[in-house]
């Protein structure tokens, strides 16, 4: 139950992993890896000779030749039983795991010896695996994925007007007929042109696409000619990257473009050019009915112009809205109790077809500058002594422990004072408003467009309704898992509660970083075979409840007392729900 990490030993595991799927991986290798390959095995008889153990690695060179011919099989799924047999099994294992780690040391050897086989090795089509457990949501797509690039993975990017450098395939022309030569070319051409686009030396090529009934996963590559810019880490390791708001996409089940809002990519860096990383895009933001929604407001704000409410004043407040329309307060849903317009009668209910094609425009990709880089001005003293001359002429004292002793009447003093100094402060440093601007940010000029046919996967994915409700039936109303992630559906106009979702060992489920919602948890290698799901009072939860789990000495008070244990005594209401898997 322990949540703290040996990072490295979770280092070590990872890599192992990553040396099992080179050493297995399923991609024809060119003729640069097949004598790479050789050459590492040879180098390993050599070093066993010297040692005096030709025989036994001989054997484990020859097991090790044959699995990088064989398809992987995958893991049997079969457990230990604990006997003679099982712990051979294990020596045989950890022998096996030390020559694995010896091939692949001087199999990278010779990739780094050798820059020609390296550029062979596939990227394109593989980012997924490339990128491996780095992803908040991660798992095997190799098995749900499409592949964009199956047929361009040797080719060079295209230029911004469409044309295509290639010099592999000039000298290959040496030795294979013209006509055909022309024939691949011009096919390679045409994908390369659907899928890798460069712009001002920055090249955009995606890679693969998998949807299922939460989200659409879009991995992809930027690669710049000169070096990538240097990016903020944020706390979890990663680039600090997003696609810009201008950026849109389109459906072809829906009216009009979305914006990119919040478009940020989980990936890292694979070479000081090169960053790899993936656009998550949640279904709930493929759904929205943008034009039916503008037209919604458009005869909204009429109605409210038709009773003298002008939403563009300065004085405009949803309370006093309220006021004006006879209600308790002030909702959009509720506007047909005092006959303005419905919702429905505007805003279609959309859902996300099988197959689809989408249309995206990346006009920009920005990045968060590392701190040390950050040229953000602060407040001129100027603007710090005018708020601290109005404080004090009005006796407030600026201290913030003494913030919680002033009256009403002095904090809204304080807060007027404290936006006046900021006003000033935007009005003489406007760019510093934008939340990423010239001082904190940098950013890859481009407008790559892109054409992606997607075919909607919903295989191991699974839905049960849950009900974990209050009296008034707010609450979780459903969880969908997909092979990499747990969505809750919840139904809390109110926003009363806090939903909490444990794995099978009674932890807290994990969420996927970047831009993901409260109610969406990432598997990765938990064991969900059975998950817990609680309905806890909002606040209680914030103020108490979570800090218990969170706190440093939890596992000594896990003895006496869990945090499933707490939950099962606090929450509004709960329940546990099973699975059908080998996690």
């Amino acid at each position: 139950m322990a949540k703290k990490l040996d990072f490295d030993k979770e280092k070590n595991n990872r890599n192992d992993n990553a040396i099992e799927e080179i050493m297995q991986a399923e991609f024809p290798l060119p003729k640069q890896a097949e004598d790479a390959k050789n050459e590492a095995f040879s180098r390993i008889r050599e070093m066993a000779a010297a040692s005096e153990n030709a025989e036994n690695t001989e054997n484990m060179v020859q097991s090790l030749q044959e699995k990088s011919t064989e398809k992987s099989t995958g893991s049997s799924g079969k457990k230990s039983t604990g006997t003679a047999k099982s712990h051979k099994k294990i020596k045989t294992v950890y022998k096996t795991a030390l020559g694995l780690t010896a091939a692949a040391a001087v199999f990278s050897a010779v990739c780094i010896t050798n820059p020609a086989f390296a550029e062979n090795i596939p990227l394109v089509g593989n980012v997924f695996k490339q990128l491996g457990n780095s992803l908040g949501f991660y798992g095997d797509y190799s098995k749900y994925a499409k592949q964009l690039t199956d047929s361009t993975e040797n080719a060079q990017p295209a230029d911004a007007d469409g044309s295509q450098e290639d010099g592999s395939n000039s000298q290959s022309a040496q030795s294979e007929d013209q006509n055909t030569t022309e024939n691949n070319n011009s096919d390679k051409t045409k994908d390369n042109e659907s899928y890798s686009k460069t712009v001002d030396g920055t090249t955009v090529t995606l890679s693969e696409v998998y949807c299922n009934e939460m989200a659409l996963y879009l991995s992809m590559t930027i690669h710049t000619e000169d070096k990538f810019p240097d990016t903020f880490i944020t706390s979890e390791g990663k680039p600090n990257i997003k696609l810009s708001e201008n950026s849109t996409v389109k459906y072809d089940y829906m009216d009009g473009k979305s914006n990119l809002f919040n478009a940020y990519l989980d990936g890292k860096m694979l070479d000081d050019n090169t960053y790899a990383g993936v656009l998550r895009i949640p279904v709930e933001d493929m759904t929205v009915d943008d034009a039916g929604w503008t037209k919604f407001y458009e005869v909204r704000n009429a109605f409210f112009k038709e009773k003298g409410i002008d939403v563009d004043s300065e004085d405009f407040s949803f309370d006093k809205l309220a006021q004006t329309l006879g209600m308790d307060e002030y909702s959009d849903e509720n506007l047909p109790q005092v006959g303005g317009p419905a919702i429905s009668d505007y805003v279609k209910d959309i859902k996300v077809p099988d197959r689809f094609a989408m249309e995206l425009d990346l006009k920009d990709i920005v990045g968060t500058l590392p701190d040390d880089q950050d040229t953000t001005p602060d407040i001129p003293q100027d603007l710090r002594d005018e708020y601290n001359q109005k404080m004090a002429e009005h006796g407030i004292s600026t201290d913030d422990a003494d913030y919680e002793s002033l009256t009403e009447e002095q904090k809204d003093l304080e807060h007027q004072f404290f936006t006046e100094m900021w006003n000033e402060y935007f009005e003489r440093y406007p760019e510093a408003i934008e939340g990423n601007n010239r001082y904190n940010s940098w950013t890859l000029k481009g407008d790559w467009k892109f054409n992606v046919d997607v075919e909607k996967n919903t295989s191991d994915t699974v839905k049960k309704d849950v009900n974990v409700v209050d009296e008034n039936g707010d609450g979780v109303l459903s969880i969908t898992k997909t092979p990499f992630e747990i969505t809750m559906k919840m139904q809390d106009p109110e926003a009363k509660y806090f939903a909490v979702m444990l794995d099978a060992n009674g932890d807290i489920m994990p969420y996927g970083g970047v831009s993901n919602s409260n109610n969406t948890y990432a598997i990765q290698d938990r064991d969900i075979s059975t998950v817990y799901i609680y309905l806890c009072d909002y606040y209680e939860y914030m103020d108490e409840l979570k800090g218990y789990y969170w706190s440093d000495d939890y596992e000594e008070k896990a003895k006496t007392r869990t945090f499933k244990q707490l939950l099962d005594e606090r929450a509004v209401a709960g329940t546990e729900v099973h699975f059908d898997t080998d996690k």
